[in-house]
């Protein structure tokens, strides 16, 4: 089983409840996506029944009690994962599959891909980018207190990024967006966009593109006037490269339609 996000994680216990013979692999932290989900996120959920575990009565909670949860339960099953096991290639071989990893070689009968959908984060291919301000998710808008942040993207994580940055005490933070209009994100955040723009907290420039980051500032082109902003740090949400090449040498078919794998 590779991935020990949500889905990674319910099927080892239907494996572990089957007293099937398996392995979990995965290549950084327990929860997937949850765990870089910024601190204090709601995370809307409905009622499952976990395997060996029983009913889980969650509808709205915080990605911090989701983990407790989850960890309560693998620590209560006995779920081993482990950890650091990124798979970089997958052979098949007659009856079975050859899988290897950054540290270590599988051979197995069955291969379920739990990976999800973040893939590799996509990065902006500007001058500067490489430095270490810039970085490809949030995790705790608290760190940027006092500092000048550029949020880059246009969809719910980029929104949610912003406006959470904004209401840290001293923050100057700054929402760039290539489109004309947040299409792409939910209408609640739209709306907390609004509210923190009119309030004075957060600036939005729409149709620009960021151009080149330099220590102290941001250049940005926005419909062919050129912006420089102060900058500590940039937070770039411009969604994930999926993992094509890689299921597609592995023998996987892929099928695009409407520009979406």
């Amino acid at each position: 089983i590779v991935g020990a996000g949500p889905s990674g994680f319910s099927a080892s216990l239907a494996a572990m409840a089957e007293k099937m013979s398996f392995v979990t692999l995965e290549q950084e932290t327990f929860g997937g996506t949850v765990a870089h989900y910024p601190r204090g996120k709601v995370v809307m959920t409905q009622p499952v029944n976990l395997p060996l575990y029983g009913k889980a009565n969650f509808r709205e909670t915080t990605k911090e009690k989701l983990l407790e949860f989850w960890h309560k339960v693998r620590e209560e099953t006995g779920l081993e994962v482990q950890y650091g096991e990124r798979v970089v290639k997958v052979e098949p071989a007659n009856d079975h599959f050859l899988v290897q990893t950054e540290k270590n070689n599988f051979a197995t009968r069955n291969l379920l891909l739990t990976i999800g959908r973040r893939g590799t984060p996509r990065k902006l291919n500007v001058p500067g980018e490489d430095q270490e301000k810039v970085v490809y998710r949030l995790i705790d808008p608290e760190q940027y207190a006092g500092q000048h942040v550029l949020v880059v993207g246009g969809g719910d994580s980029a929104l949610e990024a912003a406006v959470s940055i904004s209401e840290v005490e001293g923050t100057t933070v700054a929402l760039s967006y290539r489109s004309a209009a947040f299409g792409r994100a939910k209408q609640k955040n739209r709306e907390k966009v609004e509210m923190a723009e009119k309030t004075g907290g957060l600036r939005v420039l729409l149709s620009s593109n960021v151009m080149s980051i330099s220590e102290n500032d941001i250049t940005l082109d926005q419909e062919g006037q050129t912006i420089t902003i102060e900058n500590d740090a940039v937070i770039v949400c411009a969604g994930g490269i999926l993992p094509t090449g890689f299921l597609k040498d592995m023998g996987i078919e892929i099928e695009t339609k409407f520009g979406t794998a």
